[in-house]
C-alpha cells in the first residue's frame, strides 16, 4: 500500500508542479539559477527517484529520499510563495491575467497541501518501516536458530 500511495503521491505532486511552472512562465516569473536547480533536484528529480526506490529493497532510503524532499519542497514553497517579498509571492504577482494569477495561487495552494501531505505520509511510513524492521530482524534470526 505504501508503495502505491507514494508512487500516486508523486504523480500527482508532478503534475501539479507542471502547472504551476505553467503559472510561472505565464507571468514571466523566472527563478535565480540556484533557486532554479533546488527546484530541479530536490522539487522535481528527488521525489521520482524516491518513486523509483519504493520499488526496490531500499525502500528505507526511497522512504528517506522522499521524506527530505518533500519536506524541503514544503519549506522553500511556502516561504517563497507566502513570505518572502518577490515576484513569486501570491500577493506581490507581476501583472498578468487574472487568469495566470490565479492559476499561480491556486497551484502554489495546492502544490504546499500535496508536499505536507506526502511529506506526513513519508513520516508516517518511516515510523511504521522502522517499528517493523526489529520485528523482522527477531523474526529471522529466530528462523536462523530453528534451523
Amino acid at each position: 500500500m505504501t508503495k502505491i500511495l507514494i508512487t500516486g503521491l508523486v504523480t500527482i505532486h508532478l503534475a501539479a508542479s507542471i502547472w504551476h511552472g505553467s503559472a510561472h512562465t505565464q507571468l514571466a516569473i523566472a527563478l535565480p539559477p540556484d533557486k532554479n536547480a533546488f527546484v530541479y533536484v530536490v522539487i522535481l528529480i528527488a521525489p521520482i527517484v524516491a518513486a523509483g526506490l519504493v520499488w526496490t529493497r531500499y525502500i528505507s532510503i526511497s522512504l528517506w529520499v522522499f521524506f527530505l524532499s518533500m519536506l524541503g519542497a514544503l519549506l522553500f514553497g511556502a516561504y517563497h510563495h507566502y513570505v518572502l517579498v518577490s515576484p513569486d509571492n501570491i500577493a506581490y504577482l507581476p501583472r498578468g491575467s487574472p487568469e495566470s494569477h490565479s492559476q499561480f495561487i491556486a497551484s502554489a495552494s495546492v502544490i504546499a497541501l500535496l508536499e505536507l501531505a506526502s511529506a506526513l505520509v513519508a513520516a508516517f511510513s518511516l515510523g511504521s518501516h522502522h517499528a517493523q524492521s526489529p520485528a523482522r530482524l527477531s523474526k529471522s534470526l529466530q528462523h536462523g536458530r530453528d534451523q
